[in-house]
């Protein structure tokens, strides 16, 4: 499955997929080296500036060079004016709330609380989430200087000089990113499209030999299904082209990313296939390879026709459509309109604030339990006038603030993690052994270098390991660049390590203990939302001329495309969720994984019927194959809403659910004489046949397991 390419821990020792989840997630990719020598190279630029004209807060301005997005430079360029907002509106509120409140101690309290509210509030509903962690990242520095009435002139300098480093950061990285624009001189879009199409001609190449695919090769296949063409399709949206060739080429992408997707899902089921289908492989590897010489010389590959040929493998018939479609889109014989309905542009990003800032009760409830671990934290180190943990208490919180508790927990072990490796061993290791023996801008400058490139390979890794890779830096750069001296104080260090500690408490009592939601929940919600999605995509009435049901078919696939990266997201974090429920959860988690995998690929088979519709024109069905084909699209549409009833069920009582609500899965998810239809290859074009057949069998198929055992039941 496309889904099914990791290992579960559970089905290994920890040991061996530790080391497996690690050489997975650092082991090199195309583009990986010099996005990392982008981010070191700013980095290090700015540090030496902020060093060299002693800029209080300099740590901030190295943070801001690894967290501003580098997807092209028209991105980093837009992102770069959001952060100098982000920055205007800081050196606005802050002198103005500090002059008005926070001479008194009593009005000053409340305004710190305001100010963490806001911080929060804004963290959860600014549409660029990097933004917003700059934003916070900024405030809780500022709130750090205001947390006790002082000199008010000392105090607003500071929060000044905290502002003017990370816009130092923010430019730097505009002019590095465009000294690397002006001399990368490949095309994006065609680089991106010619490596995946690489990995399926390899996977195909070794079909046809009848070899092993090599790990590499299946690797790779895995990262692109993984990380899909959203990166190629906002290339796409910001290049200069015409309205048909961007047309066009908008259809190859998705063409592409559905061949990849089908590519990885077979790769990981068949080994091996039989002789006849080895000789597809071959000539669908061929296929491939004209395509590739049209990306790069723009010879237009000859016109492929599907052989008709009967195929056990159902993913391999799929691919052989896909690509087949390929020259006719590039040859401009289909309407633009099934261009764009394949194409899945993005949509208009939205304005500076989510659409449901003010309307969504929940971003006033995050912002609560937020405002509260903040005020936490500052009435301790207030209390015991202890000053110096009390700026990275305040981070941590807002570094690790999410909605459910497995995600927070996540990100608190990554960034305890980050922590000890980029402020105990990085930061106090220089401090013990390194940083005594030099005396020069020049070594230090050296020793940053290699530990920032250290924490960037951590920091573009995936989701899943990234975080760490900015807590090494953070932990870092905090220890050595706030001030204009090496620092070899380890007074620093550990109060940076109490005020991690104190954070992660904080954050465990405002978001687990006063408002638990799960990890577990999250997830299980989010796989029941998208079965129904699936039910609705099922017997969605698709017009190929219709802007609205264009539209209305890209949301939809947004939607559940998402939600299958939330589900992923969530059983990543249920594994740190702990109490007398972990168990069940974790059984529910192993179910949820495979049920992920097979419900994705349930998913493409639906999409490649949704194509055939609008592209198979030229097979005109019969009325008793349209009327069977409606029926099976309102039985898969029914199935799919009885298992999400199902499974809401269980979710809402974490305990088998009532002979009733099983029953209502234990009949036939199809009636027997439209089972029996849809395996009739006479009724149904031999394509749509077997996708209308493989679909059936996965439906049953999911609709066995989830009968074979309650979600939470311990086997």
């Amino acid at each position: 499955m496309a889904t099914a390419t990791i290992a579960p821990a559970e089905s290994q020792g920890f040991t061996s997929w530790f080391w497996e989840f690690l050489k997975s997630e650092l082991a090199p990719y195309p583009g990986r080296g010099v996005m990392v020598a982008r981010i070191v190279i700013a980095a290090t630029i700015t540090m030496i500036l902020t060093m060299t004209f002693r800029v209080p807060g300099g740590a901030l301005g190295a943070i801001v060079a690894f967290i501003i997005s580098r997807e092209n430079f028209a991105t980093t360029a837009k992102f770069t004016i959001s952060v100098m907002t982000a920055l205007i509106m800081v050196t606005l509120f802050v002198p103005i709330g500090a002059r008005m409140f926070a001479s008194a101690p009593f009005t000053h309290f409340f305004w710190e609380i305001f100010s963490l509210l806001l911080i929060f509030f804004l963290l959860r509903t600014l549409s660029n989430f990097a933004v917003a962690t700059i934003s916070g990242i900024i405030g809780t520095a500022a709130v750090g200087i205001w947390y006790l009435p002082g000199p008010a002139e000392r105090n607003l300098e500071l929060t000044l000089w905290q502002i003017l480093a990370p816009a130092i950061g923010a430019a730097v990285t505009i002019v590095v990113e465009a000294v690397f624009h002006a001399f990368q001189k490949q095309d994006q879009i065609k680089e991106g499209l010619d490596s995946r199409l690489q990995a399926m001609e390899n996977m195909l190449a070794c079909y046809a030999s009848g070899t092993t695919i090599p790990a590499q090769v299946e690797g790779a296949l895995t990262q692109y299904a993984t990380v899909t063409v959203g990166s190629l399709r906002r290339f796409l949206a910001r290049a200069r082209y015409t309205d048909l060739y961007r047309a066009q080429m908008s259809a190859v992408i998705s063409l592409v990313a559905r061949s990849v997707e089908f590519a990885a899902a077979l790769s990981h089921t068949q080994p091996y296939i039989s002789r006849a289908d080895s000789e597809l492989a071959a000539r669908l590897a061929q296929e491939i390879a004209e395509i590739r010489q049209f990306l790069k010389t723009g010879q237009k590959p000859p016109m492929f026709e599907t052989t008709g040929a009967s195929s056990n493998i159902a993913l391999l018939k799929e691919i052989e459509s896909m690509i087949a479609l390929i020259p006719r889109v590039i040859e401009g014989s289909a309407s633009l309109e099934a261009f764009r309905v394949l194409g899945g542009m993005p949509e208009p990003e939205s304005g500076f604030l989510r659409s449901d800032a003010f309307t969504n009760p929940d971003h006033l409830r995050f912002a609560l339990s937020g405002c509260l671990a903040g005020t936490l934290c500052y009435v301790v180190c207030a209390g015991i006038a202890w000053r110096g943990p009390l700026s990275t208490a305040l981070l941590t919180c807002v570094l690790t603030a999410l909605s459910t508790i497995g995600a927070s927990r996540q990100k608190q072990f990554l960034r305890v993690v980050g922590t000890v490796i980029g402020g105990f061993i990085f930061g106090l290791g220089a401090q013990i052994f390194i940083l005594p023996n030099i005396d020069s801008i020049t070594e230090f400058t050296l020793l940053f270098v290699a530990v920032s490139m250290v924490a960037a390979w951590v920091g573009t890794a995936s989701s899943r390991l990234s975080y760490c890779g900015l807590q090494i830096a953070v932990s870092f750069d905090f220890i050595h660049l706030n001030d204009f001296a090496i620092q070899t104080s380890l007074t620093i260090g550990r109060d940076r390590t109490v005020g991690v500690l104190l954070g992660i408490a904080m954050m465990w009592l405002a978001f687990e203990r006063l408002q638990p939601t799960t990890a577990t929940d999250e997830m299980v919600r989010t796989f029941t939302r998208n079965l129904r999605l699936l039910g609705d995509l099922s017997v969605y009435s698709l017009q190929p001329h219709d802007a609205a049901s264009i539209v209305g078919i890209r949301k939809l696939r947004d939607q559940i495309y998402a939600n299958f990266s939330n589900v992923n997201s969530q059983s990543d974090a249920v594994p740190f969720e702990l109490g007398k429920l972990r168990p069940q959860h974790m059984a529910a988690r192993d179910r949820m994984r495979h049920w992920q995998a097979v419900l994705r690929t349930a998913y493409l088979l639906q999409l490649a019927i949704l194509q055939y519709r609008v592209f198979g024109s030229t097979e005109k069905l019969s009325e008793t194959s349209e009327k069977m084909l409606q029926e099976f699209d309102q039985s898969c549409a029914q199935t799919l809403n009885d298992m999400a009833a199902y499974l809401e069920a269980q979710r809402t009582w974490e305990t088998s659910s009532p002979r009733s609500l099983a029953q209502s899965i234990e009949s036939p998810a199809f009636p027997p004489e439209l089972a029996a239809a849809a395996t009739d290859s006479t009724l149904l074009p031999g394509s749509l046949f077997s996708l209308a057949h493989e679909l059936l069998k996965i439906l049953e198929r999911l609709r066995e397991q989830m009968l074979a055992a309650p979600l939470f039941a311990l086997e």
